[in-house]
């Protein structure tokens, strides 16, 4: 795999804001850009996580009654089918018995 091509843009910042970077990329023996990078990257993952919980809502809000009840029943069952899985027990052993031919 290839690394991302970097881009070089111009950016203006308050001066306090470039301070606590600076901060950071001294303590962490890095760059400003990588320091902006993180930041960037953790609020472009937290604003995708933000809309998925809201897209998530306005799925199960938007439901209808047959579905919510469609729901719980596909539920209850798979809840009754997992409880009767042996998932952690090692399998018993099997006795072999001689061949015979």
């Amino acid at each position: 795999m290839t690394a991302a091509r970097k881009v070089k843009i111009s950016v203006s910042l308050d001066a306090a804001l470039l301070g606590v970077v600076d901060r950071l990329a001294q303590n962490e023996g890095t760059s400003r850009s990588a320091v902006m990078e993180r930041w960037l990257k953790q609020v472009s993952r937290r604003t995708q996580l933000l809309r998925l919980e809201e897209e998530t809502a306005a799925y199960y809000e938007a439901l209808t009654v047959a579905e919510i009840e469609e729901d719980a029943s596909l539920s209850a069952a798979s809840s009754h089918a997992a409880r009767k899985l042996v998932v952690d027990e090692p399998s018993p052993r099997r006795v072999r018995r001689p061949h015979r031919g």
